[in-house]
């Protein structure tokens, strides 16, 4: 009897430490779940992005010409409102032509009197040349009479020469349009001395319309790096490649346009590359000088993998972001940060890798090696890249 009661106080002894012990482990695992801290977390996936490139930039007229007196004279007449289109052959000035006309008959007389000379020597070399056979004369004369005919027909070039210049000098009295466009202020008034090569006006080609960009240095060679390294689709045809302009109020010009050059020399002084793009312009809307934004679209970031601004932090190492890993535990990852999205996210080249989880909330109360209780959340549907 006594050795039965001793064995059940002994059982009771043991089952109430048990107890102690699954409560106890009960209570652990309660409080670590509650210390489990709630974050949101982004899960990175590859996609296709738009890449759009904004740059300062300026239009410049497609030609700009100046337009300048042949010869000099009073300026006698202007055939044109300033501001306005004339098309290229259009008579702009008229220059007094009176003196040149009278250059140009004295050219023309000379021209005759030189013809009628020549006439006179082909006669006489005819004559003394039959006469030479005949030995009737001697060979010194035929020599006289071959050398005169020959400087006769010398002075005819010379005249027609003379006539030609004075021609072009009288039809350089009326100054004609060297291009179609608008013209702009007049530096001449009518009434005025003009002397050749003098400033009259000048005219800009509108339409089309070339707006003048630079890039650094470092953007062209980021860029080809990461064409080079099949981070950027580069585009089978050249059209795929679109220029638009933005007015200074973010307003869009219409009409899209094209880049046509690229310089191959870099700005000392700059340290940039000058681009050009050419924009139709038909309502004239784009003005030279005119300081306007430049977008490039057209290129694609393939298998981007993009990360709020927001997880992202600084520190002694560089860019770095949380991500939490199979345990719901927290790491640190160091980052390479690229392009820019509109939305405010970053393309991130390396560190990261598609599925990785990125922490995008109370990113200042957790650190490496914490339990977390991660909720996600979804990327915007629609991205596109810019770079100012």
């Amino acid at each position: 009897m006594w050795k039965s009661s001793k064995l059940l106080a002994g059982l009771a002894v043991v089952l109430s430490l048990c107890a102690c012990k699954e409560d106890k482990s009960e209570v652990q695992n309660a409080a670590a779940k509650t210390a489990a801290l709630p974050v949101n977390v982004l899960e990175v996936a590859a996609e296709d992005v738009p890449l759009s490139f904004e740059f300062s930039a300026r239009a410049q007229g497609y030609k700009e010409t100046e337009v300048r007196a042949r010869v000099s004279g009073i300026l006698l007449k202007k055939n044109y409102i300033e501001g306005s289109e004339v098309r290229e052959g259009d008579v702009l000035f008229e220059i007094d032509p009176k003196e040149y006309k009278a250059r140009l008959n004295n050219a023309k007389a000379n021209l005759a009197k030189a013809k009628a000379q020549l006439r006179r020597a082909e006669t006489e070399w005819a004559r003394i040349e039959k006469l030479f056979k005949q030995r009737v004369v001697s060979e010194k004369s035929r020599d006289d009479a071959q050398a005169e005919l020959e400087a006769q027909k010398a002075a005819v070039l010379m005249a027609e020469s003379e006539v030609e210049t004075a021609q072009l000098n009288f039809d350089y009295t009326k100054v004609t349009a060297p291009i179609s466009g608008v013209t702009g202020m007049e530096v001449q008034s009518e009434g005025s001395l003009i002397s050749a090569t003098g400033l009259l006006t000048n005219i800009t080609q509108l339409d089309p319309i070339y707006v003048i960009f630079s890039a650094s240095e470092s953007e062209m060679m980021s860029l080809s790096n990461m064409v080079d390294n099949g981070l950027i689709r580069n585009p089978e045809n050249k059209s795929e490649v679109v220029a638009k302009v933005k007015f200074s109020n973010d307003s869009v010009y219409p009409l899209p346009g094209e880049i046509n050059f690229i310089n191959s020399g870099i700005d000392e002084g700059t340290g940039t590359i000058k681009l050009r793009a050419v924009f139709p312009n038909p309502k004239k809307r784009l003005k030279p000088g005119q300081f306007l934004r430049l977008v490039m679209e057209g290129l694609t970031r393939v298998n981007a993998l993009i990360v709020p601004q927001e997880a992202i932090m600084q520190g002694a190492n560089g860019s770095y972001v949380y991500i939490v890993n199979d345990k719901n535990m927290v790491e640190s990852v160091n980052i390479q940060t690229g392009l820019m999205t509109k939305e405010g996210g970053w393309i991130v080249d390396s560190g990261l890798k598609a599925g990785d989880r990125v922490i995008v909330s109370n990113l200042m109360k957790i650190r490496p090696g914490m339990t977390v209780d991660p909720k996600n959340v979804e990327q915007p549907a629609e991205r596109e890249t810019v770079e100012e």
